[in-house]
């Protein structure tokens, strides 16, 4: 197990992409589903690489790594100021991945929900600024579009109709308003995650899915005829390196949709999808709709500005995720630690309360949040 604190890297030797220079880039939340692809993609292209992660969720996705000669480690929690500006000293560029993720997670408890996903965003950024760290991206959510009838783009209205969105959306807002000549944020909007990953997650639609249709042959749709963007989260990740590697002026104060027109799919769609490749299980509709969530998001933006365009499909992923399951890879997807709402739910006690020097000004932090969220849903 890693100790505390910084463990100093060997020098970064030369390697096929040197695009940002010696100086490392930080990765928050680099343990987690989408962050311990995106931390290996970096390595690979050559990057020196500092992690910034509490690792609330162990250090299963990343232990293997911990000797890369080009990868430091920050074992620390981001909403601490001090240790957000130690991490900052040197660094490049920022991939701000950190957050408490998904609907139910961030209802566990609201306060430190705002904590984490707003106020530390700001926190990371101020430091960005402060060391003059000129790219910051940030990891977002489709989520932010909540329910809507329209084909949407990233200049549509947003609706959110979740704390989780809301919080993302009042980050977002937060980051452009810091934007200048020497700071560019870079918002990415995340389609709805789906793959398997170092960091398993099976509190995912396509994941969860599949691994019922696997392991109990049955599937219950709630509804069925919301829409959903989907996107690999390895796709994801190289998303992520396109942004950082693009010209500043292409991505500087932009928001971009990640994932693909043809990957829009009702949630309907995606059972009989499962059923085709495991013909065994039984797909079961509730007309009780639990998720009101619904859009149908364009990305015609991320293809156009950066040449982005998935590598991975839903059936490949599915046959993935089966192989996983029934080699017993995957020994059990109920397992808490592949669901962020059970497993927060057993800890939260125990990490909210720490490094929360905002609670004093609780009802100012929310009431900025709110805010913000307000200007950004406005327009």
């Amino acid at each position: 197990m890693i100790a505390k604190g910084f463990v100093n890297a060997k020098t970064a030797q030369s390697a096929p992409h040197q695009a940002v220079g010696a100086a490392p880039v930080l990765v928050t939340g680099a343990a987690g589903y989408i962050g311990s692809i995106l931390v290996r993609r970096l390595l690979d292209r050559g990057y020196h690489v500092r992690v910034l992660d509490r690792l609330m969720y162990g250090d299963d996705a990343i232990r293997d790594i911990f000797s890369h000669p080009c990868l430091e480690m920050v074992v620390a929690d981001f909403r601490d100021r001090m240790v957000v500006a130690r991490a900052m000293r040197g660094v490049s560029a920022v991939i701000h991945l950190g957050a408490i993720v998904g609907d139910p997670a961030c209802a566990i408890d609201e306060a430190f929900t705002i904590g984490t996903n707003f106020e530390a965003t700001r926190i990371i950024a101020s430091a960005a600024k402060q060391e003059g760290v000129g790219r910051m991206i940030f990891g977002s959510t489709c989520s932010v579009y909540g329910a809507s009838e329209e084909m949407l783009d990233e200049t549509s209205p947003l609706n959110p109709v979740s704390l989780y969105a809301n919080t993302k959306i009042a980050a977002e807002r937060a980051l452009l308003d810091m934007r200048d000549a020497d700071f560019a944020p870079v918002i990415m909007r995340f389609a709805t995650a789906y793959g398997h990953s170092y960091r398993p997650r099976y509190d995912l639609a396509v994941n969860v899915m599949t691994a019922k249709a696997v392991t109990e042959g049955q599937i219950t749709i709630h509804g069925g005829d919301q829409w959903r963007p989907f996107v690999h989260v390895d796709d994801i990740a190289r998303a992520l390196v396109l942004a950082l590697e693009a010209p500043v002026k292409t991505v500087a104060g932009e928001t971009f949709n990640v994932g693909s027109d043809e990957q829009n799919h009702q949630l309907k769609e995606v059972g009989a999808i499962i059923q085709r490749l495991i013909p065994r299980a039984e797909v079961l509709t509730n007309d009780l709709v639990t998720d009101k969530r619904n859009y149908y998001v364009h990305f015609t933006k991320i293809r156009e500005a950066l040449g982005f365009v998935p590598c991975h499909t839903l059936e490949e992923s599915i046959r993935e995720m089966k192989e996983a399951l029934d080699t017993g890879e995957v020994r059990n997807y109920r397992d808490r630690r592949y669901n962020n709402h059970q497993f927060l739910s057993q800890i939260v006690g125990e990490v909210a309360p720490q490094y929360r020097p905002f609670d004093t000004n609780r009802i100012a932090i929310t009431s900025t949040m709110e805010q913000l969220m307000s200007v950004a849903c406005d327009g």
